[in-house]
């Protein structure tokens, strides 16, 4: 994932802004490495004119998200850098989760809690082929608002996904 600490800032500075991610407090070091890269991290990072140099872009995880036999069942979590939002970084993360989750042995995936208001992650995960599975009433208390939010599970089997072209296939 490069830097520890710069995949930690990144994450705690969603936890701060406190409508994305359900943590109410940021993570010290040890809870970040439990939490982030307790199995599959990535980063993807971007290279600018000289005085730019290297830039963390984006980190994504992959891990199981249930134990044993449903351990085929993987969860992903995303943070796209703010500033490069709107910049197809997300997509690119998506599409390589789909890539590395199926070449790890993972038959599917479940995120659990997508936030309604989270609306290019929506966009996004819809984009990629994954379908609604539910929707959480009421879910999340989110920063900000008075009002709990809900969020929406989206799932995607990898059956019809060729890993190594990139394609999902009839």
């Amino acid at each position: 994932i490069g830097s520890v600490k710069e995949g930690m800032a990144l994450l705690n500075d969603e936890i701060e802004e406190g409508v994305s991610w359900p943590f109410e407090e940021p993570l010290d070091e040890e809870g970040f490495k439990n939490y982030f890269l307790s199995h599959d991290a990535f980063s993807v990072r971007t290279f600018g004119a000289s005085d730019e140099g290297e830039r963390l872009a984006g980190i994504f995880y992959i891990k199981p998200n249930f134990p044993g036999r449903c351990s085929h069942v993987c969860n992903g979590g995303f943070i796209t850098q703010p500033s490069l939002r709107g910049k197809g970084i997300g997509k690119t993360m998506g599409k390589a989760f789909l890539h590395f989750a199926k070449k790890l042995g993972y038959k599917s995936s479940l995120f659990n809690l997508v936030f309604a208001n989270n609306v290019p992650s929506i966009k996004l995960w819809e984009s990629l082929g994954f379908v609604k599975l539910a929707v959480i009433p009421n879910a999340g208390t989110l920063k900000g608002s008075r009002e709990c939010v809900d969020a929406i599970q989206f799932y995607c089997g990898f059956d019809g996904f060729d890993s190594d072209k990139g394609l999902w296939i009839s």
